[in-house]
């Protein structure tokens, strides 16, 4: 199947790639890059791609109906941990070594073994403020 890289798709992802320490709905997306530059209906095709690729992850943004979108970046979601904003949505990773930690001390305490797709859900420092 044939990959078309169109300058909208371009546009989305790079916007994204910038702004990868923030996840957005795709109403924040289209204001921020300009709602003349892509349509509603494309962008929501286009994300709907980049999350199926691994290239965007989809979240609830706290206790609403609305997505909010991150790119992942270079970062592999396998074998690790997540923690997860409940009010902006934004997710980070943890890192291999923090996981193992974890994971192993609620295996050794609880004989629970959790497995690398959990998500921690808490309140980022910016939204605590």
């Amino acid at each position: 199947m044939r990959v078309y890289n169109t300058q909208q798709k371009k546009t989305l992802i790079d916007f994204l790639q910038a702004n990868s320490a923030k996840a957005f709905t795709i109403e924040e997306i289209i204001e921020s890059i300009g709602s003349g530059v892509i349509s509603p209906s494309t962008a929501y095709r286009l994300m709907t791609k980049l999350v199926e690729d691994g290239l965007v992850h989809r979240s609830v943004k706290g206790n609403s109906r609305s997505f909010v979108y991150q790119f992942i970046s270079n970062e592999k979601c396998e074998g690790h941990l997540h923690m997860k904003c409940t009010d902006c949505g934004k997710v980070y990773h943890l890192d291999s070594g923090t996981t193992s930690i974890i994971k192993n001390d609620i295996k050794n305490s609880t004989s629970f073994e959790i497995d690398s797709h959990t998500v921690l859900l808490g309140r980022c420092n910016s939204c605590k403020k």
